[in-house]
């Protein structure tokens, strides 16, 4: 049975059964960590403000609120605002969950807009006064790689690195890093040594968001966008830490996520033993 959940902003989300994760933060709230952890350190405000397109890339659809805060976020800075977004998912039953939580009111007319568009083979279309919605129902591996528009903001959003572990290998951030714009910022609810290391092996800068229902700092990546800096502890951390091993993929991005998971671990190992 599908299990549903008051987050502690009052806003609704669900257990994934397949990796028996929550697809929100409880502690921080489904509404409250889309808007803390993805819209704003993206720069959506900002970017409304400065053009009247936005191209997003949205890698984990999950229950639409990353995408409907930024629309919401947007539209209420420039009514005039086109939010082109792309968003990547795997789990077509997300609708049943979304059609089953109570939408914030100030969310209803854009989820009322979302739920109105229509599948064409594996991609779902919507469309609504300020954005445009295409949603990739496929391997996220494979999508990465045959895109070929290039993007403002990427708002990265997959389960964690301990149960979805090939969506956050260096191999995949690299296939990101080639459709992003010089100057847009990839931003991620992840405080992963493992994840950081890897953005920074596939070429970005990377800095930390403030802490959100919880102690750890969040992350931004970008190629040459302006983010937070890191803290000097962080620094330390990627630096010595014997847990600071990218996870990686194979060049074709095929490996089972159990072969990346356990050659990741074999580092670790024997950096623990070289640590000691």
């Amino acid at each position: 049975m599908e299990s549903k959940i008051k987050t502690a902003d009052g806003t609704e989300t669900f257990l994934n059964e397949e990796y028996n994760e929550a697809y929100h933060s409880t502690k921080a709230g489904a509404y409250t960590e889309s808007l803390l952890k993805f819209v704003i350190p993206c720069r959506i405000d900002s970017l409304s403000l400065e053009k009247n397109r936005i191209d997003i890339l949205d890698v984990g659809f999950g229950l639409g609120y990353n995408v409907a805060v930024a629309v919401k976020v947007a539209s209420d800075k420039n009514p005039e605002i086109l939010l082109d977004i792309t968003s990547i998912e795997k789990d077509i039953s997300v609708f049943d969950k979304i059609k089953k939580l109570s939408i914030p009111e100030n969310l209803k007319e854009i989820y009322d807009q979302i739920l109105s568009g229509r599948f064409e083979k594996n991609v779902y279309r919507a469309e609504g006064k300020n954005f445009r919605l295409n949603i990739l129902f496929s391997d996220a591996r494979q999508i990465l790689r045959s895109l070929r528009k290039k993007f403002d903001a990427v708002f990265y959003d997959a389960f964690s690195p301990k149960v979805n572990t090939e969506m956050w290998t260096v191999e995949i951030f690299k296939a990101v890093k080639e459709l992003m714009r010089q100057e847009a910022i990839l931003s991620t609810y992840s405080a992963s040594l493992a994840v950081r290391k890897g953005l920074i092996e596939a070429g970005f800068k990377i800095g930390l968001v403030e802490p959100v229902g919880r102690k750890s700092y969040s992350t931004v990546a970008t190629i040459k966008g302006i983010i937070p800096p890191l803290t000097q502890k962080e620094k330390n951390r990627l630096e010595n830490s014997p847990y600071a091993v990218p996870f990686h993929d194979s060049r074709n991005m095929d490996l089972p996520p159990y072969v990346i998971k356990k050659n990741w671990e074999s580092i670790v190992e024997k950096n623990l033993l070289n640590f000691e």
